[in-house]
């Protein structure tokens, strides 16, 4: 029998077990594990197989009472970027050491629900009021029961606007997994709130549906659903309809289509080595070398440990920027730190060991321009679509601790980069204010300079000091977006995974306007299967 184990809050917790198997050396077990895989987690798991005695219930004993033939420890996506999606490890015994021909064999696979998607357009009309003062500032959120039945997931909220009975909304995208966490059946709330700017949303009205059918009613060209009164609302008469414009469930790659297909993450990092830094040599400094990591290191930790599981060579370039070498008097704004020619270190601790060796190497200096290793790492994100091969899709992470200087020139290169295969992560260290840091990070709105705008959003910004020296926590935070953003850039330019042929959509495709904008809200999250199998030669 296999017990699953997941790495949580610092001590393994059981997370499930296989059925039992007698009488055998090589087991091949029937019984999945149903898992959330979520990328900007390191997801760590260990699998250990016992025999079972005659009399003991495997549904109930503790593994500690069985025979212990041995255990893996491993994380999640290194199944996921396994050839054909399988992993293949040596079992260990207790101490530690292997057992050379003992293995174990995991293999995953997405539920297909999850890259559904859906495109919508609701509107509302004839809405009542909450008050005789004035039209409504109505907008639509949409909320999922959760499993017990009792309390509700919002995942889905519209823009407001303002002064109107009958809205329409613009319409939206999302995952399925998002949307109904692969039930079609489950319900959905649709409750229309006039909006308040203290925050407490006035609810005008609601009304209850599942997935299959609001494809049904898309399907039949806009039918109309009566909203029912707010709770507590005992008024007579008519509280207004909701109407499904077009509602249309497509088959869309997912991140991981694209990862099991090939595609390739670089991760590229970027130190600030200018003078606000403070000398390396005293406590005070945010590079001070010590036995203590820095605040960069465990930025580069954190987010490294994420990312180098999707980068096959384990090559990472690192710049640094706004330093100079010591044997010089002109700083300079984008230098290669590794060893390489590209400046590539091998691995994270590569990465770890150029850094501290650049403190020793340049002295710092400013100041802070980033336009030049942005323009850079769009540079290496040309080349890798020039060289062809397998998708690759490169991540640029910049550690600062100051305001960046060259705004302009940061926007223009910033611009330019968005129509390639490139994400920005900023990373303030310190305690500055990073306004304009903040205003690269333009969620509501894509970035322009007034004569161009971006083609789509690549800058994600998180500082350091909210997490506590906590690169884990920075990663979850600073890596959220960037599956969307890979899919969006790769579904943007027509690039499918190897041997992937889309369907055609299902749903009420005949009501779709011309126009298809609509917001996207995507999720990185996807419930995935797992098995495993042992084998002792």
């Amino acid at each position: 029998m296999g017990v699953l184990f997941h790495h949580r809050d610092g001590s393994w917790v059981e997370f499930g077990r296989t059925e039992m198997i007698a009488n055998t050396y090589d087991p091949t077990f029937i019984r999945r594990f149903r898992l959330m895989f979520n990328f900007e987690v390191v997801q760590r798991f260990r699998i250990i197989i016992v025999d079972i005695d005659k009399g003991q219930d495997p549904s109930t004993v503790h593994p500690e009472s069985c025979n212990f033939l041995g255990f893996c420890d491993f994380e999640l996506a290194q199944v996921f970027t396994g050839a054909g999606k399988k992993l293949t490890l040596e079992l260990r015994d207790d101490q530690g050491k292997t057992f050379p021909k003992s293995t174990i064999t995991l293999t995953a696979e997405e539920e297909t629900s999850c890259k559904d998607v859906f495109r919508f357009q609701i509107e509302a009309s004839n809405l009542r009021p909450a008050d005789a003062l004035g039209k409504p500032d109505p907008f639509l959120q949409i909320s999922r029961l959760q499993d017990g039945g009792t309390s509700w997931l919002p995942v889905f909220k519209s823009e407001a606007i303002r002064k109107c009975t009958c809205p329409v909304w613009r319409g939206a995208e999302m995952r399925a997994g998002q949307l109904h966490n692969g039930d079609m059946h489950r319900t959905l709330r649709f409750q229309v709130y006039d909006y308040e700017r203290n925050g407490v949303h006035k609810l005008l009205g609601y009304c209850d549906l599942s997935a299959s059918q609001l494809l049904e009613l898309g399907s039949q060209g806009g039918a109309a659903i009566p909203l029912k009164p707010p709770p507590g609302k005992r008024r007579p008469g008519n509280f207004g309809t909701l109407r499904v414009k077009y509602v249309v469930r497509e088959l869309r790659p997912s991140f991981l289509d694209y990862i099991v297909g090939g595609a390739e993450v670089g991760f590229v990092v970027a130190v600030d080595l200018t003078a606000s830094n403070g000398d390396p040599r005293l406590p005070t400094s945010k590079h001070y070398i010590s036995c203590a990591p820095t605040e960069y290191e465990h930025a580069i930790m954190g987010v490294g440990q994420v990312l180098m599981h999707y980068d096959n060579d384990k090559m990472f370039p690192m710049l640094g920027f706004g330093g100079r070498k010591c044997s010089e008097k002109a700083a300079s704004h984008c230098f290669t730190l590794g060893d390489g020619p590209d400046g590539s270190c091998t691995g994270i601790s590569g990465l770890l060991a150029q850094y501290r060796r650049a403190l020793v190497n340049y002295a710092l200096s400013g100041p802070t321009y980033f336009a030049p290793v942005i323009r850079e790492a769009t540079r290496l994100a040309a080349d890798s679509l020039r060289a062809g091969g397998p998708i690759k899709y490169t991540c640029l992470m910049i550690l600062t601790d100051g305001e960046v200087m060259d705004v302009d020139a940061t926007i223009e290169a910033i611009i330019d980069a968005s129509a390639l295969p490139l994400s920005i992560l900023m990373v303030g260290i310190g305690c500055e204010e990073f306004g304009k840091l903040k205003m690269l990070d333009s969620d509501k709105r894509l970035l322009t300079n007034g004569r161009r705008t971006a083609v789509r959003d690549i800058v994600q910004f998180v500082e350091f000091n909210r997490f506590a020296c906590d690169g884990p926590r920075l990663a979850r935070e600073l890596l959220a977006e960037l599956p969307g953003q890979m899919v969006d850039y790769w579904v943007r330019n027509k690039i499918l995974p190897p041997q992937m042929v889309l369907p055609g959509p299902v749903g009420g495709e005949k009501n779709l306007p011309a126009d298809r904008s609509a917001s996207v809200v995507d999720a990185d999250e996807c419930m995935v299967t797992l098995a495993a199998g042992a084998a002792s030669a």
